[in-house]
């Protein structure tokens, strides 16, 4: 059948030039085409190749993605393509993965704790209140679109950034995000001594359905790899490219910290 449906389809095509070479056979008094006639006749088959070549091509597309194109109808067919969405939440390797944030520089626990002191005096594991006296007021708890954060008030500007973006150009994957959480003054898991950026309001963690990405493993989630570019272009760093591979993570660069401390966005902290 598959073979049949490419010569039908290929019959169709070629149907016009066929017809207009039996012109130039049977109904004119000339016995041979011009030298014109003839390259105008080679140009309209290398047309009707490369459109057949182009069709054969969506039909393997849409094969691969499990439609049945000799049997579904227009509308089957238009349907399924428009759902790319079924694909967000599926498992892939990250490739290169320790070079997805080229560019721009992670926000390191030092380097925050740098810049602000810890943000309260006492750090455990478990999330608490942020006190620290120049971050404080600038938490705010909002919605950001497709989720709800605390957060610092530039980053949240940020995040509304992000995702009027993917709202606009992914409204599906948009529609299937949800949090894993924002703001958790806390160390970092496994460690007494590195304070997480959890902690200072400046990261997020996000999945496709609700369902947690598996830490460490080196793979995620389709959904979570489309919107790592959104985040990129916002000047956000994605933990994928961790030693230890975080891709729900996303925190923002040392670089977008350093913009919002020479706007004044942000305080100045110790220095």
């Amino acid at each position: 059948m598959k073979v049949a449906s490419f010569l039908l389809a290929f019959a169709i095509l070629a149907t016009p030039a066929g017809w207009y070479l039996a012109q130039y056979l049977f109904w004119t008094n000339q016995d041979f085409a011009s030298r014109e006639e003839f390259v105008e006749m080679q140009d309209q088959v290398k047309a009707l190749t490369i459109n057949f070549n182009n069709m054969q091509q969506q039909v393997e597309i849409l094969q691969s993605r499990g439609v049945n194109t000799e049997s579904s109808t227009s509308v089957e067919v238009e349907e399924r393509i428009d759902t790319l969405a079924d694909s967000f939440s599926q498992v892939a390797l990250i490739a290169d993965r320790r070079n997805v944030n080229e560019g721009m520089t992670n926000s390191s626990s030092s380097y925050l704790v740098g810049i602000f002191g810890l943000p309260r005096a006492e750090m455990t594991v478990d999330c608490a209140p942020m006190t620290n006296p120049i971050l404080k007021d600038l938490v705010q708890t909002v919605d950001v679109g497709p989720i709800r954060v605390t957060m610092l008030e530039p980053a949240i500007i940020s995040l509304r950034q992000v995702f009027r973006n993917v709202q606009i150009f992914e409204p599906e994957l948009y529609a299937r995000l949800s949090s894993a959480g924002s703001l958790c003054v806390r160390w970092i898991r496994g460690s007494t001594t590195s304070v997480s950026t959890h902690a200072f309001g400046l990261s997020v963690d996000l999945n496709i359905d609700g369902v947690l990405d598996v830490l460490g493993d080196g793979r995620t989630q389709l959904g979570l790899i489309l919107l790592a570019d959104f985040f990129k272009k916002e000047g956000w760093y994605w933990g994928a490219s961790f030693g230890r591979e975080d891709s729900m993570h996303f925190q923002v660069s040392r670089e977008k910290i350093e913009t919002w401390r020479r706007l004044g966005q942000i305080p100045d902290g110790l220095n």
